[in-house]
């Protein structure tokens, strides 16, 4: 019991420093700041982490823990609430997924973690659900109004399928590369 809390813990951390990575790779892509690439290549090089965890924590928890600490991250650095449900709930319905399979099943843990990929999409969501209340949420941490004009994102159809369709992709080809990781691993234990 506690080395799987203390697996998921350190899986929770190697998965925020590839969300750190994603966030990298994104504002190589696109300089704007304004995060819109950051979760497609947080799942590309997050699915690793979260297919080995599910080799070695195959148990519902593990998951939806995973998706508190990016919730509690977004609380943390002020993203607000918007940011956080998204994380909460992409945990849960990711694990639940997952548990469908006992944690064994190829297609649906690349089903799970095609959702949990979307845990770190709550500020973009939130960008679009609700703009001024993300405006007063960036003007409230101090960022300036050409800041923000130059983040924002409108919500039109061609950008919302980019966005998503970057993440099932980018989300898609991290579970196959942590499928394959992971098999590696497992079978040298």
């Amino acid at each position: 019991m506690k080395k799987n809390i203390l697996t998921t813990l350190l899986a929770a951390v190697l998965y925020f420093l590839c969300v750190g990575i994603g966030v990298f790779l994104g504002h190589l892509v696109d300089s704007t700041g304004n995060m819109f690439y950051a979760p497609a290549f947080s799942a590309l090089v997050g699915g690793s982490v979260y297919m080995l965890l599910l080799v070695k924590v195959p148990r519902f928890g593990a998951i939806t823990t995973l998706g508190l600490f990016m919730a509690l991250f977004f609380l943390a650095s002020k993203h607000g609430a918007g940011a956080f449900l998204p994380a909460v709930a992409c945990g849960l319905a990711a694990d639940a997924i997952a548990r469908l399979g006992n944690y064994k099943d190829r297609i649906k843990n690349t089903l799970s973690f095609l959702v949990f990929a979307f845990s770190t999409s709550g500020p973009i969501f939130l960008m679009w659900v609700s703009p001024q209340s993300y405006v007063a949420t960036l003007l409230a941490r101090g960022k300036s109004q050409e800041y923000i004009d130059r983040i924002m994102v409108t919500p039109e159809l061609d950008k919302i399928l980019l966005f998503v369709s970057s993440i099932l992709i980018g989300a898609l080809m991290g579970a196959v590369m942590g499928q394959f990781l992971s098999q590696k691993i497992a079978d040298k234990l």
